[in-house]
């Protein structure tokens, strides 16, 4: 669990996450069913029907989506829920001019990173009083429910605590096995093997590196355990991303590029690593939770194993990643009670465990967490274990800084290719890409 920490700026930093609102485009009201994906349903005269949007529209969950959609309508009488699916890309272009036109749907998919621009805008209901009345404080994980809070520019509950995501590192059991390794339990043993495990003349490489979109989150994950620092900013604002010990771990963690990593993967992204882990040309590969169910079924779950980020060589295990997803409510919605049900299922013990079942993610109901198919995932048991060490400490990125998103993505990426190709230290990128956290930090602390 997360440590008490002392001061009221340190309370703030673990208590809020967030990312600023994109630009607001000058776009029509394309958001019926054209062209959009909208699933209009079919109420009866009387029904109340709900608008929901989702914001993650890949194939398999919109079906998994329109699925728990139609449990919940057979559970409920009189209750239709129409789905619409918004542009992955773009969806909060839509969102924006539907506040703007006052043309907001029901209920809501949004990432928790989305959470402190809509309520700044006053789009989203608070979910507190519902929560508590209904018990779900007594059902749902509280370390869920308090990351969801602290996704909030208040500390109010705005996104239901329904499934959690988590970092590990996936191994490839197969080839460790047949290389005589253990499962790795600290760094020196994944630097070990990635290094065992490479051999450039047959195409095979002990790890796969993201040197592409996305890079940030799996730098994250691999730097900041390995350095032992479990925050993102000092007491007085300055960011940590340039810390002797994370310059350290990120110097050694960057090392692996084209030696124990293909030279491809200055452009990888996601789709790029499993496809070489699935094809047997990385042994081991830095994501959550989520992708498990991807590499199983490519793979087979004999061949696929996972492990959290491992303890700093002073002992302290940070944990990263731990990101809650979950369903928000408008403000604006005239059918809130019928709008509460439906986020209520989505934490029920049913729809729970079949949501976060299908989505491959942690559930928050506590009861469908002892449930077998949490109990034999190896990636969702790596997570609850490092979990329950008492001495963890969770690291919480600050999304609720408006330049976050476009420093660590837009800005840090190309630098981030260059230090991989030797034309930049690392040194001067981490220091760089400091100040402007820093300078973003401390804005934020004197508003």
């Amino acid at each position: 669990m997360r440590k008490n920490e002392s001061s009221s700026t340190s309370r703030i930093l673990t208590r809020r996450t967030a990312l600023s609102l994109a630009a607001v485009l000058a776009s029509t009201m394309a958001l019926g069913a054209c062209g959009t994906g909208a699933d209009t349903g079919s109420a009866e005269k009387g029904d109340v029907v709900l608008e929901l949007w989702d914001t993650d529209t890949r194939p398999e969950r919109t079906e998994n989506l329109k699925a728990l959609i139609s449990m919940f309508e057979a559970k409920n009488p009189g209750i239709k829920v129409n789905y619409l699916g918004l542009p992955t890309d773009s969806y909060m272009q839509k969102i924006s001019t539907a506040i703007a036109t006052k043309a907001t749907p029901d209920i809501i998919t949004p990432k928790a990173s989305d959470i402190s621009a809509l309520v700044a805008q006053g789009a989203l209901a608070s979910l507190d009083n519902d929560f508590k009345s209904g018990g779900w404080e007594d059902k749902i994980s509280p370390a869920m429910a308090e990351s969801s809070r602290a996704a909030s520019p208040d500390g109010k509950l705005y996104l239901t605590p329904a499934t959690s995501l988590a970092d590990v590192v996936y191994y490839r059991s197969d080839l460790f096995k047949n290389a005589g390794l253990s499962s790795p339990s600290t760094w020196d043993d994944f630097y070990t093997a990635a290094q065992k495990l490479t051999d450039k003349a047959s195409g095979k490489f002990g790890y796969t590196l993201r040197g592409g979109n996305g890079f940030f989150a799996q730098f994250i994950q691999m730097v900041y355990p390995q350095a032992g620092i479990d925050r993102f900013f000092r007491e007085d604002g300055t960011s940590t991303l340039n810390d002797p010990a994370i310059v350290a771990a990120a110097e050694k963690y960057a090392a692996l590029y084209a030696k124990d990593t293909a030279s491809s993967d200055l452009t990888a992204d996601f789709k790029t690593m499993v496809a070489q882990f699935g094809a047997g040309g990385a042994a081991m590969l830095s994501h959550s939770i989520g992708s498990y169910p991807t590499h199983v079924a490519a793979l087979g779950a004999d061949k696929v194993a996972a492990v959290a980020p491992f303890p700093s060589a002073s002992g302290k295990t940070v944990l990263t990643g731990r990101m809650t997803t979950g369903f928000s409510m408008f403000q604006a919605s005239a059918h809130k009670e019928a709008a509460w049900k439906f986020l209520q299922y989505t934490m029920s013990a049913e729809g729970n465990s079949f949501w976060a079942q299908k989505s491959g993610y942690l559930p928050g109901n506590t009861e469908v967490a002892k449930e077998s198919w949490v109990t034999q995932n190896p990636a969702m048991q790596a997570s609850v274990k490092a979990l329950e060490n008492k001495d963890a400490v969770l690291l919480e990125q600050p999304y609720y800084l408006p330049e976050f998103n476009s420093i660590t993505t837009t800005e840090m990426l190309p630098e981030w290719q260059k230090v991989l190709q030797g034309q930049l230290s690392m040194k001067d990128f981490l220091t760089a890409s400091a100040e402007k956290l820093t300078k973003a930090q401390q804005k934020y602390m004197k508003k």
